[in-house]
């Protein structure tokens, strides 16, 4: 169980690190998550991206 709970933080962060920042630009810039998706060649799934993208917002909106 702590394993499976590091392991997932671990990723999360490694995924922010790497990619959250552009991320967060393109929102910011109007993109949505189909279009990041659509135009970006990110190694994330879709899913992944969709929960950047909605966790930014909701902390935007705060």
């Amino acid at each position: 169980m702590e394993n499976s709970y590091f392991n997932d933080a671990l990723s999360n962060f490694t995924k922010d690190f790497a990619y959250g920042g552009a991320i967060r630009h393109l929102v910011d810039k109007g993109y949505t998550a189909d279009r990041i998706i659509r135009e970006f060649k990110y190694p994330l799934s879709r899913e992944s991206i969709e929960k950047m993208v909605a966790d930014y917002q909701k902390t935007k909106k705060e």
